[in-house]
């Protein structure tokens, strides 16, 4: 298979939300990876995107998925992945039972063909030990990520972000946080101080998925809607 990197656009009411943010994260990534800086031209992408989620029939009244693949040779590929249940960004109704396990990303943080493959071999060990995905600890004791989503944590009343984005819905987050005037500590999520915090959740391009035990610890879900629908607002306004 040929390396390539990606991103996954949603798209809610014919707009294609993040634009911006996701070419940034496919540029960053290709020239790690490739040594290719990514330039598209920004309204070409975006009717690229929406053609696609037209071809595929999704409906504008809710949220759908078209990931965008990046080669090495600067080839770009569109192809749909999925329309949603809910219409923008939203606290999806399933609340995993997750466990933690050690692994590392492949070469790098970014969307990439490994990182898919490691994401799928994580959650297919985590449901043969019974839990229905798996929270990735680095090296260093870091939880990082429920496969590509990024882990978030409430403690004490705060919000515990990474200090370093990883995905275009990270800034959005701390956008929404700082919209319901909700402080924002950035801070790693470590493996040792889980037993603190009262939610755990991860973000990715669908919204919110909340956590509701981790390894066999149950967790509260009290904050994440009002953080989707300030999700919501925060792109409606851009």
């Amino acid at each position: 298979m040929e390396p390539f990197v990606y991103q996954i656009f949603h798209l809610y009411g014919g707009r294609v939300r993040l634009l911006d943010e996701h070419i940034e994260r496919l540029d960053a990534a290709s020239r790690m990876l490739f040594n290719r800086p990514y330039r598209p031209d920004r309204k070409a992408l975006e009717q690229r995107i929406l053609k696609e989620a037209e071809q595929q029939r999704y409906t504008a009244d809710y949220s759908s998925f078209v990931r965008v693949e990046l080669f090495d040779t600067g080839e770009e590929i569109c192809y749909g992945v999925g329309q949603s249940y809910y219409a923008g960004y939203a606290v999806r109704s399933v609340r995993p039972k997750v466990i933690t396990l050690a692994y590392e990303m492949p070469l790098l943080e970014e969307g990439t063909v490994a990182s898919l493959a490691a994401a799928k071999v994580a959650q297919a060990r985590a449901r043969a030990l019974g839990a229905d995905d798996a929270l990735r600890v680095d090296h260093t004791g870091r939880v990082r990520s429920m496969g590509e989503a990024t882990l978030y944590g409430i403690r004490e009343g705060f919000l515990i972000a990474p200090s370093n984005p990883v995905s275009a819905t990270d800034t959005l987050v701390r956008k929404a946080a700082d919209r319901l005037r909700l402080r924002t500590v950035l801070h790693p999520i470590l493996q040792t101080e889980l037993h603190l915090y009262d939610e755990l959740f991860v973000v990715d391009y669908r919204g919110i998925t909340s956590i509701s035990h981790c390894n066999n610890r149950p967790l509260m879900t009290l904050r994440v809607e009002r953080l989707a629908e300030a999700m919501n607002a925060v792109v409606s306004v851009q």
